[in-house]
């Protein structure tokens, strides 16, 4: 069996000719796998239609676009019209500007914030969230294990506005691409 270590790779083995790959691409593994995540994207008209609004956003927005335009473009192709917004009580101005932005745009907007019943319950932001049926949910900076739990519970379709990072405000990447902090870990 294949170690997918996608991060190792020094090639661009995606798009080299197979034998050329190292032993750790996860081309090499089974392809009867891979030629059924291409079968779910051509036949499951939802995933396809997914699959085809995702990549005309990255193709139009590519440097262009804020998240939230893409956000915002990517609903209104969709033909989603009811929105639900997953927040934490810390972003709540953040998110009130969302929902905000959102409603110009003319979509329905529901909002739950993590606090219902006094203390942090995404599986219950997940419950509100699905009885109103909404189309599409966007997490606003859930807590880490929060945001699994919700993912876990929502019926519908979610993307991710926000991760919570409170020291590098709100920028989980910052770590990752900063000599400073990198070596902290």
């Amino acid at each position: 069996m294949t170690r997918a270590r996608c991060d190792l790779c020094g090639i661009d083995a995606c798009t080299a000719d197979i034998k050329k790959t190292p032993e750790f691409c996860p081309r090499r593994m089974e392809r009867n796998d891979l030629k059924k995540a291409k079968e779910i994207v051509r036949n499951e008209p939802v995933t396809g239609k997914i699959t085809r609004v995702a990549n005309e956003i990255e193709s139009e927005g590519y440097k262009v676009w804020q998240r939230i335009k893409e956000l915002v473009e990517f609903s209104k192709r969709m033909g989603y019209r009811k929105l639900g917004v997953a927040f934490c009580s810390g972003l709540r101005e953040e998110t009130r500007s969302l929902c905000k932005i959102l409603k110009k745009n003319g979509f329905e907007v529901y909002s739950v914030c993590c606090t219902i019943e006094g203390g942090c319950n995404p599986v219950g932001q997940a419950m509100v969230l699905n009885q109103i049926e909404t189309d599409l949910n966007v997490i606003m900076g859930l807590c880490i294990g929060h945001d699994v739990l919700f993912t876990k519970y929502s019926r519908s379709p979610l993307t991710t506005l926000v991760v919570k990072d409170r020291v590098t405000c709100h920028n989980p990447a910052a770590p990752l691409l900063n000599r400073y902090w990198k070596d902290t870990f």
